[in-house]
């Protein structure tokens, strides 16, 4: 049970701290340690606020007072209005006026204000960029050095404010504990973060690494890839012009050059489109499109391109059905799913392409009674090889893997299964529009 009520309030203690020091995702490490050190001045000023009065140290009460508002505008500067550079300023100089105020009236060099001197010292040097580390050093050295020297040409300057040996330890004592609990807390968190900041740009690392890897592999694959169909095409020409030929065989050397030329203009298009997504991140205009009118444009080609292998092509899509998409999005996955289908269905084949209406989605599927999955593991990743179909058609292996990231842009899902009777079935669904 107590780790059940563990669990439900973990997450929000997490809400809770990013509501009050902010989001990693909108404030850096260092304005996040900066709004917790806020935070903690404010409770340990404001605690020391009564403590002192009672302790009969009514002055330093009061500028703990000054110290508790001020640390709560800066605070509210930093997190709300993101001015962490000026916060940081802001801050240091109170502190060290204040202070530099309070040690005439806590004592002097016999009170607990130095203490105070080096506890805010290490709060400094926490929060402030490496670049002003030297300055701040220096400030600290110039403020408490130069109230030492004056105190000691000056003795009547810090007066003693302890009238018993009992104040001087009731002084002194509490001080020590904040000053040891804050540097420990400050510390642990400090180390945490930079663990937690260090483990994100590893994993950060680790991602760079296999993406540049795959891309690596993808741009090998599309130098070998492309190489055949180019060949092919040349070959053809130079059959062309050096071979008297028949219309007959002209005519099926122009319809083979032209379905290799199709082949490499899809496979060079989803490069494309797969580099522009890479480079500028996916465009994505979901608005309500009609199924029917987005798939006939992509059907008509697909008729025209399976006459050549003889193929029995069919589709039954319902007019009526509306799903909320980008078409540009939807057409290159219906693209690339009939154009596989057309690829491993063998001549005499069949592919057939229906929609049909599952709950709130609409869903799309392709058939065709091809050679199936063979290669099931990554199918939708770069991992994957490409392989040659039933008429030698080769592309790069990088159609599934756009249609995987285009569905889940399109918040659909994608999904294939080898069929029974032989070939495979890819499932496209997508949410109804309306």
């Amino acid at each position: 049970m107590f780790l059940s009520a563990k669990r439900n309030l973990s997450p929000l203690l997490k809400k809770l701290s990013y509501r009050l020091i902010g989001e990693p995702t909108e404030f850096s490490l260092e304005n996040r340690i900066f709004n917790t050190i806020c935070l903690i001045a404010v409770f340990i000023l404001a605690f020391n606020v009564p403590y002192n009065y009672l302790t009969g140290l009514k002055v330093t009460a009061l500028i703990f007072s000054v110290l508790v508002i001020a640390f709560a505008g800066i605070y509210y500067l930093s997190r709300f209005h993101k001015k962490l550079n000026t916060s940081i300023a802001l801050s240091v100089i109170v502190v060290n006026v204040l202070f530099a105020v309070n040690y005439f009236f806590s004592g002097g060099i016999q009170g607990a204000s130095l203490l105070s001197f080096t506890l805010a010292f290490f709060l400094t040097m926490l929060i402030s960029p490496r670049s002003q580390y030297a300055w701040w050093l220096i400030v600290n050295l110039v403020v408490v050095i130069g109230l030492i020297t004056y105190e000691y040409y000056f003795p009547g300057s810090a007066p003693s404010v302890y009238d018993t040996r009992e104040d001087l330890f009731a002084d002194m004592t509490p001080t020590y504990i904040t000053n040891v609990i804050v540097i420990f807390v400050g510390t642990v968190y400090l180390k945490n973060a930079y663990k937690k900041e260090k483990e994100r740009g590893e994993e950060k690392t680790r991602s760079l690494e296999l993406m540049n890897a795959e891309k690596s592999k993808l741009f090998s694959l599309i130098s070998h890839d492309l190489r055949n169909p180019l060949a092919s095409i040349q070959s053809y020409l130079q059959l062309i012009r050096e071979v008297e030929l028949d219309a007959a065989d002209k005519a099926q050397i122009e319809g083979e050059l032209l379905y290799v030329v199709n082949n490499t203009q899809e496979m060079l298009y989803n490069i494309l489109v797969w580099s522009k997504t890479q480079m500028e991140g996916p465009n994505i205009n979901l608005v309500p499109v009609n199924v029917a009118t987005a798939l006939e444009p992509i059907l008509q080609i697909t008729r025209m391109a399976v006459v050549k292998k003889n193929i029995d092509f069919k589709a039954e899509i319902d007019t009526a059905v509306d799903v909320l998409a980008d078409i540009n999005m939807l057409q290159l996955i219906i693209r690339n799913l009939l154009g596989n289908a057309a690829k491993f269905t063998p001549a005499k084949g069949t592919i057939e392409v229906r929609t049909s209406r599952q709950g709130n989605n609409c869903r799309i599927e392709i058939k065709d009674s091809g050679t199936g999955i063979r290669q099931q593991e990554d199918i939708f990743s770069l991992k994957v090889r490409s392989t040659f179909g039933t008429d030698n058609e080769k592309g790069v292996g990088m159609g599934l893997y756009l249609c995987k990231e285009y569905t889940i842009a399109q918040n659909g899902k994608i999904w294939y299964q080898n069929n029974p009777e032989g070939g495979s079935s890819f499932f496209l669904e997508l949410p109804l529009a309306g």
